[in-house]
């Protein structure tokens, strides 16, 4: 079997869809080997991205059409460039890794199966994020074309429930498939490089708050900064370390700009996946306060490091952590202070590490990539 996969967000590995698309098909490919995988790009990988996949997998650059804005050309790219490509190379299966999938019905009836992975449907629900009349009518096209797909797949639970009310689809068309994360966080960092990288942004062992995710809107930055400060002002010496910076330079990540001067917080920038690692294998804890997720791969990326964890009481977060977080209502002030404050307390820390490491084990891409596997499989 030949299957064609867009992978735009390969090249943008900071983001979720980027680390699911790189795990999910490296492990794919590597218990899947008669099956050849083309993983479609629109800009080259750095060499270490592609050659971590097996040889059955070809990873193809198909650069965008240099015509109108950056809009126009990824909706080209996706809409066009990737099905002729597709049609081109007579694949057996279609795999869009974020709702990508061919907007028009003449696709569809060409006999090739088409599988979307929906990763959350903030996009369709949050006003915010289609601003401008081109973003609406492409995210109200990519919205009809979900239920046009032969396979659903999903993240979590609280993902599929929302996708069947967003997009009008019947649950049983829908398949929730788990995140799971790199090694890299599942196995300990070496002693002197985790010292290095401690020393480096001047932060002790086992005594800094750490923030790792995304900076639009919705992840409440804003209020976690707002809620560390009140805790500062009581308890010195335990700074709030904030990891990554903005991916995009959208008036949805303007809430960044404001976190600048502000006391005993330390902003790293973007990060290796090593890196991370050792921050949140040596934080006090690991606070998480977003107000919608579809997964939330930080999570598990904490909890494979043995982070004690603090998150927002949503439903996606219950579900995915279980009991292994100490979790704070967002819609109150005060609350998170009481969660840290609790957190500096050793046997609470110790506690909530232990439930972590624990969580981590439910989670397994092995397992993962085979079920992925044998339902690809059973389409043909």
């Amino acid at each position: 079997m030949k299957i064609g996969v867009n992978t735009r967000l390969l090249a943008k590995p900071f983001t979720g869809i980027g680390q699911y698309t790189r795990n999910l098909f490296r492990e794919l490919a590597e218990i899947d080997s008669t099956t050849k995988y083309i993983l479609v790009v629109p800009e080259n990988l750095p060499d270490d991205m592609a050659r971590i996949f097996p040889d059955n997998v070809e990873i193809k650059v198909l650069k965008e059409r240099k015509i109108g804005t950056a809009g126009m050309r990824k909706t080209w790219w996706e809409q066009i460039q990737i099905p002729e490509f597709f049609q081109k190379e007579k694949i057996d299966l279609a795999f869009f890794t974020y709702p990508s999938n061919p907007w028009t019905k003449d696709w569809y009836k060409k006999g090739i199966k088409t599988v979307v992975t929906v990763h959350d449907c903030i996009p369709w629900m949050h006003k915010q994020y289609r601003k401008g009349l081109l973003s609406r009518i492409y995210h109200a096209q990519t919205k009809k074309a979900v239920g046009l797909a032969d396979l659903i797949f999903t993240v979590s639970g609280s993902s599929k429930e929302d996708i069947e009310k967003c997009c009008k689809v019947d649950g049983k068309e829908i398949e929730v498939i788990y995140n799971d994360v790199s090694e890299v966080y599942k196995e300990p960092p070496n002693k002197e490089f985790a010292k290095e990288v401690l020393s480096r942004f001047s932060l002790k062992n086992g005594r800094f708050f750490l923030y790792v995710g995304g900076y639009d809107e919705r992840k409440n930055v804003n209020f976690l900064v707002e809620e560390y400060l009140r805790f500062a002002a009581k308890h010195k010496g335990l700074p709030l370390v904030l990891a990554g910076g903005k991916l995009f330079q959208n008036k949805l990540y303007k809430s960044f700009d404001k976190l600048q001067n502000l006391g005993n917080i330390v902003k790293t920038g973007f990060l290796k996946e090593e890196e991370l690692a050792c921050l949140y294998g040596h934080c006090l804890a690991f606070v998480n306060l977003s107000k919608h997720e579809g997964f939330n791969l930080p999570i598990l990326e904490a909890a494979n490091c043995g982070a004690a964890m603090i998150l927002s009481d949503i439903p996606v977060h219950r579900e995915v952590s279980e009991d292994a977080a100490m979790f704070v209502d967002i819609s109150k002030d005060g609350e998170v202070v009481l969660a840290m404050e609790a957190m500096v307390d050793e046997k609470n820390k110790k506690d909530f590490s232990g439930k972590s490491f624990l969580l981590a084990r439910k989670y397994s891409q092995k397992k993962y990539a085979q079920m992925v596997k044998d339902m690809l499989h059973s389409m043909q």
